[in-house]
């Protein structure tokens, strides 16, 4: 605002030049002493005036002003349901209370990424969204919950429906806004779901059956005789299972419970141990645990153990440990086109470092000794599986179209380690061989949460981002602009008027 000095004092200093006026004579003129006058005098206030006025505009233009005033709080309402609810058997336990709440203005939304709003009417009803048959939903109320703490404003009131089920929480409880309350909806049920099934070494069938009710879950093993295309297996206290035939791998369908499918593979599994000369001693301890993991488990398998320099077979393996260091890439690349998983440890040219530490595998309580290893790469593409003492990388798995290779950064020999004098080598390669299928957790356990479970607790701060809006905030800079241009044009008239020359009369 100091800048309209400047026109102010251009306006005062800027003096009219004077007038020569042309005489005849200056004879009869009276000598006087000659003078300078000087003054400072206002010849277009009006104009100077609206130019200083511009100058402060355009001050406060730059000043971005603002007009706030307060303003009420209007409270958000709002009904979340897990889309768990949405089925037959128990959305009639909510929808009186959901519909009460939608006409009285709650907007009604699913519990899940982007909390889609439900059309919700005078003359419509939750049930109308109602569907009987629902993909397993493995939405994390817990998680949702969490979203919403911080995305509405602290002032907003919400009720949230959600199932009473201990897969659908999971997670620690998060505190809530006091506005918010939960409400767990019992459903009480007992699901059972086909869990795993191969054929035995003797020919027969083994089945592997999954139950859970409020409190616990249980697995239960059925082995039958090797049914035919079409055929419906019957077992006590359990629900039919239809077998088919198909050509690559058969396939069992749960008949009730959780009506799930699952493959079922038709030839015996292949594994194929191939090793160098210098690995005799290390073949010796894998191939032992080996055979007493696939014996245990009964599953109809295949073992197969080269050295070099014989032939590789000419049928694709399902699993390969490769103690070898030779080329691996050449005999995949024969089944490119295969689930192949293959395993290799630590190869002879890699740099070993020698060193007192321990492997870290989450399955067994107590670290196993290690005596040497070698550096792994880094890849972010890689999962690690084990650890050693250090938080370094010594078992990983890498994903590769449809083949998974896993590296051992270390040898199965106990120079190495004390892995293969430990009683718990087998049943760690049972879990390489046969990965527990966990979809179960989050797809059919209906174990319930605790009844003395604590709620979740009221959440007492406060998040900037949450604060309710009562103040409302008008940007001037528009209006002010529109005055700019406004006076702006005002000023040039001012001044190209002012500039004309006037006319003389006589």
């Amino acid at each position: 605002m100091a800048s309209v000095a400047v026109p102010i004092a251009i306006h005062l200093w800027n003096k009219r030049q004077p007038k020569t006026v042309q005489v005849g004579s200056i004879r009869w003129l009276q000598p006087s002493e000659s003078r300078k006058l000087s003054s400072l005098r206002l010849t277009q206030p009006w104009l100077l005036l609206l130019r200083c006025l511009l100058l402060l505009l355009l001050a406060l233009v730059l000043a971005q002003p603002q007009f706030k005033r307060k303003v009420p709080a209007v409270p958000e309402k709002h009904v979340y349901l897990h889309p768990a609810l949405f089925q037959a058997k128990t959305l009639p336990l909510v929808a009186a209370t959901v519909d009460s709440l939608a006409q009285k203005g709650w907007q009604i939304h699913k519990l899940q990424s982007g909390f889609p709003a439900l059309p919700l009417t005078q003359e419509t009803s939750i049930q109308s969204f109602q569907a009987d048959s629902l993909a397993a939903d493995t939405t994390n109320a817990w998680a949702m919950l969490r979203v919403l703490n911080r995305s509405l404003p602290s002032h907003a009131h919400a009720w949230i429906f959600t199932t009473d089920l201990l897969r659908h929480h999971r997670g620690t409880y998060p505190q809530l806004h006091p506005t918010f309350k939960w409400i767990p909806v019992p459903v009480p049920q007992t699901n059972v779901w086909l869990q795993d099934a191969y054929y035995t070494s003797k020919g027969q069938l083994r089945l592997q059956f999954g139950r859970s009710d409020a409190q616990e879950v249980t697995f239960l093993e059925r082995t039958v005789a090797k049914p035919a295309a079409g055929q419906t297996i019957s077992l006590p206290a359990l629900p039919g299972v239809r077998f088919s035939a198909h050509a690559e791998a058969d396939s069992l369908t749960l008949q009730g419970g959780a009506r799930n499918t699952i493959p079922l593979a038709k030839e015996p599994l292949r594994v194929l141990v191939r090793y160098a000369k210098s690995r005799q001693a290390d073949v010796k301890y894998l191939r032992a645990a080996l055979q007493t993991a696939l014996e245990y488990r009964g599953a109809a398998f295949e073992l197969a153990v080269s050295g070099e320099p014989q032939p590789l077979p000419a049928v694709a393996p399902d699993w390969v440990f490769w103690l070898s260091d030779e080329p691996l890439a050449p005999f995949l690349a024969r089944f490119s086109k295969n689930r192949l998983k293959t395993l290799q440890d630590a190869p002879a040219s890699a740099r070993v470092q020698k060193l007192e530490s321990w492997l870290q595998i989450p399955s067994l309580a107590a670290h196993v000794p290690l005596h040497q290893r070698t550096q792994a790469p880094e890849s972010p593409t890689t999962q690690v599986l084990w650890q050693d003492g250090y938080g370094h990388p010594m078992l990983t798995q890498q994903l590769d179209s449809l083949q998974t290779h896993f590296r051992f950064y270390s040898r199965f020999h106990s120079t190495w380690n004390a892995l293969p004098d430990n009683g718990q080598f087998p049943e760690l390669l049972l879990r390489l061989l046969f990965p527990e299928n966990s979809a179960w957790e989050t797809l059919y356990d209906t174990r319930t949460l605790p009844q003395e479970l604590e709620q979740p607790r009221a959440f007492n701060g406060s998040f900037l981002e949450n604060r309710s809006k009562t103040e409302e905030v008008l940007d001037l800079k528009p209006w002010l602009l529109g005055l700019l241009a406004l006076l702006l044009a005002v000023e040039r008239w001012l001044a190209g008027r002012g500039s004309k020359p006037k006319q003389a009369t006589i």
